[in-house]
């Protein structure tokens, strides 16, 4: 067998036990940099891959025909946005892990509780809701363990 292909067998066992997309991207982040990456770019990597399938979703969203799964996913990007900004502004990292708890505890349910019509949109709501559902249980520690670490500098006194 030759290197690239044992290279690509390797790889692809490394990834197998791993279920979400952000989880992926951090254990190749830890491959690559010996490291874990910072909450911050979890965090960015989640809502660039959740944005474009919202947009999809939205612009399958009649508001004439689905008005409350419209009203949803307006829901939905108002939650991406704020954490968004969070995340851009993000000092002590609590406000991040408080806007990520809250997008975790409203927008799975939210979604769920629809009646759509649309088959193709019940698919990319799906995809949302399992999106959130599975990214955010990694993002959320990955926060918290950030938050953390950002307390611990702040206590630590200088040498």
């Amino acid at each position: 067998m030759s290197i690239l292909l044992t290279i690509v067998v390797d790889v692809k066992k490394f990834f197998s036990d791993i279920k979400t997309d952000v989880a992926k991207f951090a254990a190749a982040f830890v491959k690559i940099f010996n490291k874990a990456p910072a909450a911050i770019q979890v965090v960015e990597n989640f809502v660039g891959e959740l944005a474009p399938i919202v947009v999809t979703a939205v612009g399958l969203a009649d508001p004439a025909v689905e008005p409350a799964v419209a009203a949803a996913l307006s829901t939905v990007e108002t939650g991406l946005a704020a954490i968004e900004a969070t995340l851009e502004a993000a000092v002590t990292g609590n406000s991040l892990v408080t806007q990520l708890q809250n997008f975790a505890a409203t927008v799975p349910a939210l979604l769920k509780g629809l009646n759509i019509k649309n088959p193709a949109l019940t698919a990319e709501v799906t995809k949302i809701v399992n999106l959130v559902v599975g990214e955010l249980a990694v993002i959320i520690p990955a926060a918290e363990a950030w938050v953390a670490q950002l307390a611990a500098k702040a206590t630590t006194p200088a040498a």
